[in-house]
């Protein structure tokens, strides 16, 4: 699936035109200094769930209890857009990461002027020196970086010190989740932050992942409850 979403990115990319909006507020950093740490995901679909309802306070209650929103920006595949992100970045105080698949210096371009603070690199889909070369401009421009991994081989393709590293549990294939590769792929980086993808789904989730990090990307839990606040407190333990 990863191979045929790549393709149509590239097309996507060749069609895009120059931002039209122009950032007017500072680049936040994300601090994930919590015992437990949420970055919330908006999302209106997933090839792995398929539509979401999405509540109209959704922002705000995020706001209360996350330390950073994440924005899906791909249309086709997760219902996202530059423009939903710029709305996001305009009814929150959180550091806003743009989840896209970034193949070319134009979609950071577009995801710095709509508001993100944090972009998503996917070793995976970057070739090593587009990775690094995407990495140093995303940097230039005041952006933090997360860098995803799935698999060991991964690691390869890092040879630069990234600061904020993640974990996919998700395999982009077949879209499977497998947490003990995801566990132990996570006890083997050397990053300040790391950060956990995709299948935590609850407070089990959570406590099974503590002893490799506290630091949780959640989109489907909460995009499915029907009590978002009361999932966030399940999951925070408060």
């Amino acid at each position: 699936m990863i191979e045929q979403i790549l393709a149509d990115k590239v097309l996507e990319v060749q069609s895009m035109k120059v931002c039209p909006y122009k950032r007017t507020k500072p680049v936040l950093k994300p601090n994930f200094n919590d015992k437990i740490n949420i970055i919330a995901e908006i999302k209106s679909k997933s090839p792995s769930y398929g539509n979401f309802i999405l509540q109209k306070n959704i922002v705000e209650i995020y706001s209360k209890y996350a330390k950073a929103i994440s924005v899906l920006t791909d249309n086709k595949y997760f219902g996202g857009s530059f423009e939903f992100l710029h709305e996001i970045s305009k009814k929150t105080n959180l550091p806003i990461l743009c989840k896209d698949f970034i193949i070319d210096k134009k979609q950071i371009d577009w995801a710095y002027n709509s508001g993100a603070d944090i972009i998503l690199l996917i070793v995976r889909a970057l070739e090593k020196d587009k990775l690094r070369k995407l990495y140093d401009y995303a940097c230039f421009l005041g952006l933090s970086v997360l860098i995803e991994l799935h698999t060991e081989n991964d690691l390869d393709k890092i040879d630069f010190d990234a600061t904020i590293v993640g974990v996919n549990t998700r395999d982009l294939d077949t879209l499977k989740i497998d947490k003990n590769l995801a566990k132990k792929l996570i006890s083997k980086i050397d990053a300040k932050i790391k950060i956990a993808e995709s299948g935590v789904r609850n407070r089990n989730d959570i406590e099974e992942f503590l002893p490799y990090t506290n630091v949780f990307l959640i989109g489907e839990a909460l995009l499915k409850s029907n009590d978002v606040e009361s999932t966030f407190k399940e999951l925070l333990c408060m």
